[in-house]
């Protein structure tokens, strides 16, 4: 487990859930099998997220269970000899790993992606090794790391990713997850990957300084490993921009990345780098390759995706699924299971 270093808090968000009023004993029936199967988008949203709560002044967390109103019903059946009375309650409980009285396993929430997105193939040309990778793998970030299923590069269940999305923000959002809208945390568990790789930055780039960036990250690796001690975690690099947008500067994205390549991460994440194979490198200020800009000079195109994923695969199969050190003494992920 990662040491907690004091840091600014965040606030982990719960999620609501949504209860019907029940008006006569058919309809109540009819509302409980509703919450009790958790399928639909409006209330398959968990309860509490992870319902903790950090604060920004003490960063105490505190633990939440909420109970719905309970319902009761009451029917009154009268003849000429007797008269009977029928009294039903139904009480629906959640908690951080419960969304009803049922308990549903986290992880065990059907998809909804196609069937060839099940029985999905691998990217054309990587080796049976890389693909079997990444399909234990799940990417987690921002707009840029979102095309990595915006261009079906990866299925839908690889890729936890969205707009705006940053470290300093990303427990505020919710990722679609299989027909379903989950905060991060949550999403992550249902997925359960073997295998984690948080891409973002560009979101952080102009808000944050490095060291706050590499805090905010601390607080999401902490909660990620929290629920997920098993998993393996990888930080990729922020990946560059050309020289002609006014966005921002590769000089900062650089800095970012040297405060990510330096930060000590423990034995819990390592640092793999996606940056320098998508530079150009035969200039005096090296940006990101003409060849690889989505045509805003900060998005990449769906050749650069292909770059990515054989980069995170030479720097993480290759040296032994997933260990080894790189020439410049750059330690890249674990020992082989």
């Amino acid at each position: 487990m990662m040491e907690r270093k004091p840091s600014a808090g965040r606030f982990f968000r719960m999620m609501g859930m949504h209860s019907a009023g029940v008006l006569a004993a058919a309809a109540l029936c009819i509302a409980a099998c509703a919450c009790l199967g958790g399928c639909g988008r409006d209330d398959a949203l968990p309860g509490p997220d992870m319902a903790d709560l950090v604060t920004e002044e003490s960063g105490t967390t505190t633990a939440a269970t909420t109970t719905l109103p309970e319902t009761t019903t009451t029917t009154t059946s009268t003849t000429q000899t007797t008269t009977t009375t029928t009294t039903t309650t139904t009480t629906v409980t959640t908690t951080a790993a419960t969304t009803t009285t049922t308990e549903i396993t986290l992880g065990e929430i059907s998809s909804v992606t196609t069937a060839a997105e099940r029985h999905w193939q691998g990217v054309d040309g990587f080796s049976d090794a890389y693909n079997a990778f990444l399909q234990d793998t799940v990417f987690v970030g921002d707009s840029i790391c979102s095309g990595l299923r915006v261009y079906h590069i990866l299925p839908d269940d690889n890729c936890v990713a969205k707009g705006c999305v940053g470290a300093r923000n990303i427990f505020d959002y919710t990722f679609p997850v299989r027909g379903n809208e989950f905060y991060v945390r949550y999403a992550l568990t249902v997925l359960k990957p073997k295998y984690i790789v948080f891409s973002m930055g560009m979101n952080d780039v102009n808000m944050t300084s490095p060291d706050t960036f590499c805090e905010n990250y601390e607080l999401l690796l902490e909660a990620v490993h929290e629920l997920l001690p098993d998993t393996k975690l990888f930080i990729a690099s922020v990946t560059p921009v050309t020289n002609e947008t006014d966005f921002t500067s590769n000089a900062k994205i650089d800095a970012l990345n040297a405060a990510l390549r330096n930060a000590d991460w423990g034995v819990n994440c390592k640092y793999v780098d996606i940056s320098s194979m998508l530079k150009s490198w035969n200039t005096d200020e090296p940006a990101l390759n003409s060849g690889y800009d989505g045509g805003d000079g900060i998005h990449l195109a769906p050749e650069a995706y292909r770059v990515i994923l054989r980069a995170v695969c030479e720097q993480l199969v290759d040296t032994g699924c997933v260990g080894g050190i790189s020439s410049d003494g750059v330690a890249y992920g674990y020992a082989a299971d």
